[in-house]
């Protein structure tokens, strides 16, 4: 006879151990414990999203990523929604995926919903038995956001885009949009059990409002540390002078005065002109990906030619299909 008995939960101890190679581009084991996947959990559970038991969840997302395993699994599980698991996902059948499924809610990358916006299976199709659209593990551009918002509002969803911002070391997520709490071009406000402070990535002085510094998080959703990695470990996870332990990005943003965060791009990515001047891909890429005939842009650092230090930015822009090549130079004109 087979007897069910509820294994031991310790808090601390390690849960899953995530693979990620974070900002030296080096496979690092992020241990993740009960604690810290749980405090994600706890912070979608009670931030008041619009949603019932029993609702479905769509998920896409592949579980080698927290992304994908504390977003897309554990999160709708602890709320109580049937969640339609996709065990090998093909991007280009998205769009057959929801109309199977019809799900209320889902999450993906911005790549995924570029496809979903241009997929047969949209074309008319009424979406209004949905919720929520996430969206996460990659920044996305004004330009695409724009898109997306407007095939949404076509389509008839409730609410805006819900972006979010996160990372490996902190369990996934530390921010995100909910509901019609909602501002253009950011990533959401901290999780319920989350603190986000910007600071200056040289002087490790912490910024005001609207101040473009590196973000750090810290809160229960911190990872323990690397896998045998205590280097790496100290590098990242960091006391700071008010006692906390923060986690130190590498990415560079802001926060306003109403807590919404927003993300500029990586501190290796950012562009330093020859005087000083700090230059962040993604805002060019945003601007240029809002005009009508751009499919997609990527802004790169190209060194100044005139003098000795210093890179000044370079677009490379990918136009819609059937744009003639001669209409190229009148919209770099009018980019």
């Amino acid at each position: 006879e087979l007897r069910r008995r509820a294994a031991a939960v310790v808090p601390g101890d390690v849960c899953n151990m995530q693979y990620t190679s974070g900002t030296t581009g080096f496979p690092k084991g992020v241990m993740l414990t009960n604690d810290s996947v749980n405090a994600v959990g706890f912070s979608f559970l009670h931030a008041g999203i619009n949603y019932e038991p029993n609702t479905r969840f769509l998920g896409i997302m592949p579980i080698f990523s927290s992304y994908g395993l504390v977003c897309g699994i554990h999160m709708p599980m602890i709320m109580q929604q049937e969640l339609a698991l996709i065990p090998k996902f093909t991007p280009l059948k998205m769009g057959e995926y929801i109309k199977k499924f019809r799900p209320q809610h889902m999450i993906a990358t911005p790549a995924f919903y570029e496809i979903l916006i241009n997929s047969d299976e949209m074309k008319g199709f009424d979406l209004s038995f949905m919720l929520t659209l996430g969206s996460g593990g990659d920044s996305m551009n004004s330009g695409l956001e724009d898109k997306l918002n407007e095939f949404m509002r076509t389509h008839n969803l409730r609410y805006p885009l819900a972006q979010g911002y996160g990372m490996s070391e902190v369990s996934a997520a530390a921010t995100f949009c909910v509901n019609d709490r909602y501002k253009r071009g950011s990533v959401g406000i901290p999780c319920i059990t989350t603190t986000i402070g910007i600071f200056d990535p040289e002087t490790g002085e912490e910024l005001g409002y609207n101040q473009p510094g590196e973000v750090c998080i810290s809160g229960p959703s911190v990872m323990k540390g690397y896998y045998n990695n205590k280097e790496e470990t100290d590098f990242v996870l960091r006391k700071h002078a008010d006692g906390r332990i923060w986690v130190h990005s590498g990415d560079i943003g802001t926060v306003d005065e109403d807590g919404f965060v927003y993300i500029q791009g990586r501190v290796k990515r950012m562009i330093t002109r020859f005087d000083g001047h700090k230059v962040f891909p993604i805002t060019i890429e945003s601007f240029i990906s809002e005009h009508e005939l751009v499919h997609g842009c990527s802004v790169i650092g190209v060194n100044d030619r005139e003098r000795l230090q210093g890179q000044y930015p370079m677009a490379v822009i990918e136009l819609n299909a059937g744009v003639e090549v001669s209409q190229r130079d009148d919209i770099c004109r009018e980019i």
